[in-house]
C-alpha cells in the first residue's frame, strides 16, 4: 500500500496527482492521509490570516467542510482512498494556555516562521501512531520546500513514522505550486536531511496521468484563485512545471533516503 501524507486538503494531489493516478491505474492501493483537515473552532480566531483566507476561498463561515468535499472528489477521481485527521489548519490552532485562548499563527508571516512551542500538532500526530494496517510499503512525505509550518510538522512526523517501519520505502515529494524563489527554498529543504544521502527519483508521467492530475486539481474550486487566475492558467502552468522538472518530459520529483 502507498501512503501519501498531505498537510492540507489539496497538497498531495497538487504535488503528486500524476503519480497517484499512475499507481491506482496499475492496480496499486493508494491512501491519501490529510493531517490538518479538522473543523475550525467556533468562534473563529479573529486574526488577519483567517479573514484573508476566508475572503479568498469564498466558502462560508466554516469552509473546511467544503474543502473536505473537494478533496474527496479529487481523490476519488484519481482512484485513491482518503483519511482525514481532525487536527485543524495552523491558522485555526489556539494556545491552551491563558484566558482567552490566542491564535498561535495569527498572520501571514507566522505561517513561514518557527513552529510555535505551544503548538499541539506534533504531539497529537505522534500519539496517532502508524495510521494504517497493514503498514505502507511506500510512504510519501513532503520535503518541506514551501517551509510552511504545517508542511514541516508533517515532514517530521513522516520521518518518525518511517523510523517505526524502516522496511518500507520513504519518498520525499516536491511540493507544488512553487514559490517564486523555488530553487533556493528547495535547496534549503534538502539541506535539512543532511548528512543522510538523498537520491533524486523523477517519476515519468503519461499524458493520461497528467490529464487526471489536472482534472483532480480542478476539483479544488475554493483554492484555484490562491495560485492561478483561472483553470486554464492552472492547467498551462502545471503542465509547464512538470515538463521543466523532467527537461521536456512530464515528471513529478521525489527523493529517496538511501
Amino acid at each position: 500500500m502507498h501512503l501519501f501524507l498531505s498537510p492540507h486538503l489539496d497538497d498531495a494531489v497538487l504535488s503528486c496527482g500524476g503519480t497517484i493516478h499512475q499507481l491506482t491505474a496499475s492496480g496499486e492501493p493508494v491512501t491519501v492521509l490529510t493531517t490538518m483537515a479538522g473543523d475550525p473552532p467556533d468562534p473563529l480566531p479573529d486574526t488577519p490570516i483567517v479573514a484573508d483566507l476566508h475572503q479568498r476561498w469564498q466558502a462560508g463561515y466554516s469552509p473546511v467542510a467544503v474543502r473536505r468535499r473537494e478533496d474527496e472528489q479529487a481523490c476519488a477521481m484519481l482512484g485513491a482512498q482518503i483519511v482525514h485527521f481532525s487536527l485543524g489548519d495552523c491558522v485555526y490552532r489556539l494556545s491552551d494556555a491563558g484566558d482567552p485562548r490566542v491564535a498561535l499563527y495569527p498572520d501571514e508571516d507566522s505561517l513561514w516562521g518557527d513552529i510555535h512551542p505551544l503548538d499541539p500538532a506534533p504531539g497529537v500526530l505522534r500519539q496517532s501512531g502508524v495510521p494504517n494496517n497493514p503498514l505502507p510499503s511506500a510512504l510519501y512525505v513532503p520535503v518541506g520546500s514551501r517551509h510552511h509550518v504545517d508542511h514541516r510538522i508533517v515532514r517530521d512526523w513522516g520521518l518518525w513514522l518511517h523510523a517505526q517501519n524502516p522496511r518500507g520505502i520513504l519518498f520525499l515529494y516536491e511540493e507544488y505550486p512553487y514559490e517564486s524563489d523555488a530553487t533556493m527554498e528547495l535547496e534549503r529543504a534538502l539541506a535539512f536531511f543532511r548528512p543522510r544521502q538523498l537520491s533524486l527519483e523523477p517519476r515519468p508521467l503519461s499524458e493520461a496521468d497528467v490529464d487526471a492530475k489536472l482534472e483532480a486539481i480542478a476539483c479544488y474550486e475554493s483554492q484555484i484563485s490562491t495560485f492561478w487566475p483561472s483553470l486554464t492558467d492552472m492547467a498551462a502552468k502545471t503542465r509547464e512545471s512538470m515538463l521543466a522538472a523532467g527537461n521536456g518530459h512530464s515528471v513529478e520529483r521525489f527523493w529517496r533516503i538511501t
